[in-house]
């Protein structure tokens, strides 16, 4: 008896030192955006609002269940023969993420973004989210909207990048014959729960050995995030800068809140530990990758590590780096974002958008040599450049047969156009 309280007292002591521990971290982390600076009231930024043109609207199935809303624009352009832009959101995110690049690239060229699952409109499916599941989501994808003879330029955020370089990883044997180029945007390859700067320094020594549990914990808890003046504050804080404008804020602000509990959750969980480094590698197309220095979620260490694995195997493209800008960083930065996604594909008028960023770094490397893509003229820049060493060349890739599109299957109508695959 007297053992088993010497136990219970232990036990009870030690539920506390970790309580107090992540208590210490969490509550630091909510403590420092509440301190920052009210959110400022300002005029509503037209990159944000719902595109005008109608998409058209498919509903794509996976093996397990899941159910990917998908959402292409122009909705009826037989003629067109470029390469087809999808865009692939992060987590806690939907379609709406994409605002300001649909608004941009309406009328240019095919662009096609879709929730993924247990996001926006998407069903979640009965397999345990994974970043190797959510690759083969997007496998779905391109075979239901990206038809024989074209090409998809993939444009990944945040768990968005997870996703294109898990499916890189499965499908590396068809990267160079269905893929024409890759931007990875404030995304990682590993160990992000190791290095994120969410936790305010210095940390006491009696939270230290709690860091990992409460970034799991920060990650899968599926708690409902109500949308308050003061939770914005501390959405900012982890999401973006304190210089971020308020229209932006808010927009972030209600997006995350809108994510399903259960959904974050379950796709936080799925991030734990995971390892996309040989992934990473298969991207042997020309590969931009583009993050803020003020990222707090996937702070720069991580896209300097994806920027050098492309260096190694000739596929880095472009590696730029804006300052003052934080995980949103197509949002907060957009025109400058976009000014990127024009110089990948070509556009007319490039760059000339562009929004002049504080001290942003570009690091250049050579372009890799493209497997029947579209050859791309040099862009203005978005900002001041450094110059890195120049990357080796993409050796060409054997062509191997494209996969044929999957056909649709016809939904029921919807505000825009619609079909079901």
């Amino acid at each position: 008896m007297k053992l088993s309280r010497i136990a219970l007292g232990g036990a009870t002591l030690a539920a506390g030192g970790v309580g107090a521990g992540v208590l210490r971290l969490l509550g630091g982390t909510v403590a420092a955006g509440l301190r920052g600076a009210p959110v400022a009231d300002d005029a509503a930024d037209p990159a944000l609002v719902t595109p005008t043109a109608a998409p058209l609207r498919t509903h794509v199935h996976t093996a397990d269940g899941a159910e990917l809303n998908v959402l292409t624009y122009p909705a009826d352009d037989p003629a067109e023969s470029g390469d087809i832009v999808v865009l692939v959101h992060g987590w806690t995110c939907n379609t709406a993420y994409w605002n300001p690049q649909i608004n941009h690239l309406l009328g240019k060229t095919t662009v096609v973004a879709y929730d993924q699952r247990g996001h926006g409109q998407s069903r979640l499916g009965r397999a345990r989210p994974s970043p190797e599941i959510l690759g083969e989501d997007l496998e779905t994808v391109l075979a239901a909207v990206v038809p024989p003879g074209r090409k998809a330029v993939l444009v990944g955020h945040s768990l968005g990048g997870m996703t294109i370089q898990a499916w890189a990883d499965r499908h590396a044997g068809e990267v160079n014959e269905r893929i024409a180029a890759v931007v990875l945007q404030s995304t990682a390859a590993f160990d992000i729960l190791g290095r994120h700067k969410l936790f305010v320094e210095p940390v006491p020594a009696y939270a230290k050995p709690f860091e990992h549990l409460t970034g799991v914990l920060f990650a899968s808890t599926p708690l409902p995030l109500p949308t308050t003046k003061a939770g914005a504050k501390v959405v900012r804080y982890i999401t973006m800068t304190e210089r971020a404008r308020g229209a932006h804020v808010a927009f972030v602000d209600e997006m995350v809140s809108a994510c399903p509990p259960v959904a974050r959750g379950l796709l936080g969980n799925g991030m734990v530990g995971m390892d996309l480094r040989t992934g990473t590698a298969a991207l042997t197309v020309p590969t931009t990758v583009i993050n803020g220095t003020d990222d707090r979620l996937l702070p720069p260490v991580h896209s300097d590590e994806i920027a050098d694995i492309l260096a190694r195997v000739g596929a880095l493209h472009r590696h730029v780096v804006l300052d003052d800008i934080g995980h949103m960083l197509s949002i907060e930065a957009s025109d400058a974002f976009n000014a990127v996604l024009d110089e990948v594909l070509d556009l007319p008028g490039k760059s000339s958008q562009a929004t002049p960023q504080k001290k942003t770094a570009a690091k250049k490397a050579a372009p890799a040599k493209k497997t029947a893509a579209k050859k791309t003229a040099p862009a203005k820049k978005a900002a001041p450049a450094k110059k890195t060493a120049p990357a080796k060349k993409a050796a060409p890739a054997k062509k191997t047969a494209a996969k044929k599109a999957a056909p649709a299957k016809k939904a029921a109508p919807t505000d825009g156009p619609t079909a079901d695959s």
